[in-house]
């Protein structure tokens, strides 16, 4: 019920965006395959997203963090630069990006239903993410929709070092001090994709500022200009 609630809410919000940018919102409900993974792909204007039961049913994975993982799927469609290099894949957000979208616009308007008060008073939330999400916003709303953001991060990091059988736990407090001379386009290490997370919570730019396919800094945060919710220089290399 949980794994189709967030399907319906992501058809709900982003079919129509989707179908003004020129596609058309594909979402396939593979709850029975047990890959524990999900992948965006396009065929003409068919933008599609693969959401497997296999990372659902994961031990890591809670609603949020079902919610994040659609959004970072969506992302590749929808997070503009950087772009992943090579003419196959030319659409599509690299990793990173993808990442960064998930909770700098995806997850600000998924969550924006729902009673987030409740949810956050029955939750223990990061004492660093909450720290910066009071410093970062002064609507008591978007508040609590980044401390519940910080929660999917924490979350799908958590999956990751599972998957990956990281011996360190990833943690908001300890960021991945790794600086790139060359964008990676891939996925990050466990650490720096939940750096990512909370740069993208963190942003305080308007959720309806557009996203470019050129230019990075368009409805982002970016250095020099703000010194929070920039992307993360572990995988992003600036330009």
């Amino acid at each position: 019920a949980d794994f189709n609630a967030v399907m319906d809410r992501t058809e709900k919000i982003y079919a129509p965006i989707i179908q003004r940018e020129g596609g058309n919102l594909k979402l396939n409900r593979l709850w029975t395959d047990a890959t524990v993974n999900a992948s965006a792909t396009r065929s003409g204007n068919t933008w599609v997203l693969n959401m497997y039961g296999g990372l659902a049913r994961h031990a890591a994975t809670n609603i949020e963090g079902m919610a994040l993982v659609v959004c970072h799927e969506l992302g590749h469609h929808l997070g503009g630069a950087p772009k992943i290099a090579g003419w196959f894949s030319s659409w599509a957000t690299n990793e990173g990006g993808s990442d960064y979208f998930a909770t700098l616009k995806c997850l600000r308007s998924f969550f924006a239903e729902d009673d987030n008060q409740a949810i956050i008073a029955a939750t223990q939330i990061d004492e660093k993410a909450r720290a910066i999400c009071t410093q970062q916003f002064q609507n008591e709303q978007d508040q609590l929709i980044c401390m519940r953001s910080s929660i999917a991060g924490q979350s799908v990091a958590n999956l990751f070092q599972a998957l990956r059988n990281d011996k360190v736990a990833p943690n908001y407090s300890t960021p991945d001090t790794k600086v790139v001379t060359k964008t990676n386009d891939s996925h990050p290490d466990t650490q720096c994709r939940l750096d990512t997370y909370l740069a993208g919570f963190a942003c305080a730019v308007d959720v309806n500022a557009k996203l470019s396919n050129t230019d990075y800094r368009e409805g982002s945060c970016y250095a020099p200009r703000d010194t929070s919710g920039t992307r993360p220089l572990c995988w992003f290399a600036v330009k």
